[in-house]
């Protein structure tokens, strides 16, 4: 899932995006750091302060730009974690159907 400030790799270091989920091939792999917060800077690049007469505004419009950008994200992120996953965790993908106008 995204919000400001966060990838779609939860819990992560908001500042860093640096995975945080205690397991130790999904913390320490640089590719799933380097992709956690790329799609953070999308997401965020989405949010407009003080902007369409609201104190937070979400841009669809940017969303749209960056969108497939995301979903390339996305597969790499989704593809390293099934190659680093030696049954140690469950692959919840909570973003693609979102991003793919589902809920």
């Amino acid at each position: 899932m995204f919000e400001f400030m966060h990838g779609p790799i939860w819990p992560s270091d908001p500042f860093t995006g640096q995975p945080m989920t205690d397991i130790k091939l999904v913390d320490n792999d640089p590719d799933l750091k380097s992709w956690n917060t790329r799609c953070s800077e999308f997401w965020d690049e989405c949010y407009e302060f003080n902007s369409h007469e609201q104190a937070c505004y979400f841009n669809k419009v940017t969303l749209a730009n960056h969108k497939q950008e995301l979903l390339d994200l996305l597969v790499n992120i989704k593809q390293r974690l099934a190659e680093l996953n030696q049954e140690e965790f469950i692959l919840e993908d909570q973003v693609t159907d979102c991003l793919n106008g589902g809920s």
